[in-house]
């Protein structure tokens, strides 16, 4: 599959933002659909690896939505509704706000007052007492919840360290900033935030300890293409046909002379680098991070896909005879060579359900998606699952099974249509989704299997908010809310949508719609006149990569 090489930044942004968009949060009140992830979406998604129990949205269960200038938290449980006063200077909606704590022990959620469309008052509560509010800072315009209950956030362009009731000041930039948060959420990249900065721009980037107080400085250094470990014992950026890793600040050249990264995701972490030689365009060499090379093919046509978890490579080459093959290789051996691609215009995507013992493969040339079995009897062989169909997306990312998981769930245009159709492996779930994007999952937890997703029916445009919600299990296919402008709830993945908030209605000439919860099979109305629900406004990865690319 043809891909321009990309930092690790763009990977994790690509993953999660579809998994959100696979887990069916919808777009904010604004009408946008989402297109970045902040900090506390990766926060969120940390915390709810474990199961139901660490889930974010278990720790308060409140939504928190806007209503005229004031803001309101609803709970779940009895859809209790609590004033927490006025919140707007201008009467716009927040877009992405903080509105849970980070885990079932802290009770703990952010709300905030005085927002004039760039800063807010920002507040901690508990949904135990949720208008005793605690004020944290004033002119805020990010933040992030720790982990610990600690929180950053960023107020008149300097960076902050929320502890124990007291303000750490951690960085300021007269320019502004964006942070990276590490996955032991110990230590933050930091980009200045600098509009004059251009794609091919080079800037200096600190590598902070956030308890520690240290702060490492990375000069001459490209925004554009850098790769890292979660922890951040590994950074890595691109330029000039060579590899540099950061330490100490020092930029050390590790690999020199190659013509791109290929496996822009995992190179940082994993110190394995596919890469082709600049002087060798169809060579295809495997690099660790002592320079030292192992040559994989010299007739590559297309680099597919590196999964450093099962150490799976998939390439296009010629063979012998001229002819383009699919080679997919695990642990170093040759799984298998397929013929079953159209030569070197073909563009070949893949996919890899969690827990699943097939990895897929979609031709766009020649319109057929088969599976090849990474273990057992089978091991190697090739099944066709589906063809003539075209527009191929799957969401294997979304689906995070408990038990082994051998479906495959996609959507796909089946050839002579303009209308997507939603797929389980060969099998159609609905033979009509709409024209546009059509978010959905698979949840197999070994008692239980069913697919939640949306259709976009009712939509006119991709801009539309205007979706309608399914379940479907064993066979039958259960509308949840029609008309929907916005979702706001438990992740489905545990919940199937009970007790789940849904805007619906929405009437574009006021700004306004019905709030409605889906409990025990039926919709019932909370309140009216609502603008939409708050989200996160945390420090996002998001800016960064659409700033600079």
């Amino acid at each position: 599959m043809s891909k321009k090489y990309s930092s690790k930044l763009v990977g994790i942004l690509y993953f999660l933002a579809v998994l959100l968009f696979a887990i069916l949060v919808s777009s904010c009140s604004s009408g946008q659909k989402p297109s970045e992830v902040s900090q506390e979406d990766i926060d969120e998604d940390t915390n709810s690896n474990d199961g139901k129990d660490s889930n974010t949205f278990e720790a308060a269960k409140l939504s928190l939505y806007l209503k005229g200038d004031n803001l309101y938290m609803v709970r779940y449980d009895n859809s209790e509704i609590i004033d927490l006063g006025p919140c707007t200077t201008n009467g716009s909606v927040m877009e992405k706000f903080s509105i849970t704590g980070p885990n079932k022990k802290l009770d703990l959620f952010c709300s905030f007052s005085d927002y004039d469309g760039e800063t807010y008052t920002l507040y901690t509560s508990t949904s135990k007492s949720p208008t005793k509010r605690t004020k944290v800072a004033d002119n805020v315009t990010k933040h992030s919840i720790l982990k610990n209950g600690d929180i950053l956030y960023i107020s008149n362009k300097e960076l902050f360290l929320y502890k124990d009731s007291k303000a750490v000041s951690l960085f300021k930039e007269k320019e502004g900033m964006k942070y990276i948060l590490s996955e032991n959420q110990d230590k933050l990249l930091i980009v200045p935030d600098n509009p004059s900065y251009g794609k091919d721009a080079f800037l200096d980037v600190y590598l902070l300890d956030i308890y520690k107080g240290t702060n490492t400085v990375y000069s001459d250094f490209n925004i554009n293409s850098f790769d890292y470990s979660y922890d951040f014992d590994a950074i890595c950026y691109f330029k000039d046909n060579t590899i540099y890793q950061l330490k100490d600040g020092i930029s050390k050249a590790i690999i020199k002379g190659i013509e791109k990264p290929y496996n822009y995701i995992t190179f940082a972490s994993d110190n394995v680098i596919y890469a082709s030689k600049a002087n060798e365009p169809t060579s295809l060499y495997k690099f660790d991070f002592n320079g030292n090379e192992e040559l994989i093919s010299d007739s590559l046509e297309d680099f597919v896909r590196f999964r450093s978890k099962k150490d799976l490579l998939a390439y296009t080459e010629k063979n012998s005879e001229g002819k383009s093959i699919l080679k997919v290789a695990q642990n170093g051996e040759t799984l298998g060579e397929y013929e079953d691609i159209k030569g070197d215009r073909d563009v070949i995507d893949e996919a890899l359900p969690s827990k699943s013992k097939y990895w897929y493969f979609f031709s766009e040339e020649n319109k057929k998606l088969w599976r090849v079995a990474l273990e057992g009897s089978t091991k190697g062989e090739i099944e066709l699952v589906n063809k003539n169909i075209t527009n191929f997306s799957d969401y294997a990312y979304s689906q995070d099974s408990k038990v082994e998981n051998d479906n495959l769930l996609y959507r796909a245009i089946i050839k002579g249509n303009d209308y997507n159709t939603l797929f389980l492996d060969g099998n159609i779930i609905n033979k009509n989704v709409g024209k546009y994007y059509s978010p959905a999952h698979l949840e197999n937890n070994g008692t239980e299997i069913y697919i939640i997703y949306t259709d976009t029916l009712s939509q006119t445009s991709y801009e539309d908010d205007n979706d309608t919600y399914h379940i479907w299990e064993n066979g039958k296919d259960t509308i949840v809310a029609e008309n929907v402008k916005d979702y706001n709830g438990f992740l489905p993945t545990y919940e199937k949508f009970e007790k789940t908030y849904f805007l619906t209605d929405y009437d574009e000439s006021k700004g306004t719609g019905i709030l409605k919860q889906y409990s025990n099979g039926k919709l019932k109305d909370i309140d009216n006149d609502v603008k939409g629900f708050v989200r996160n406004n945390s420090s996002s990865l998001g800016s960064i990569l659409y700033k600079y690319r």
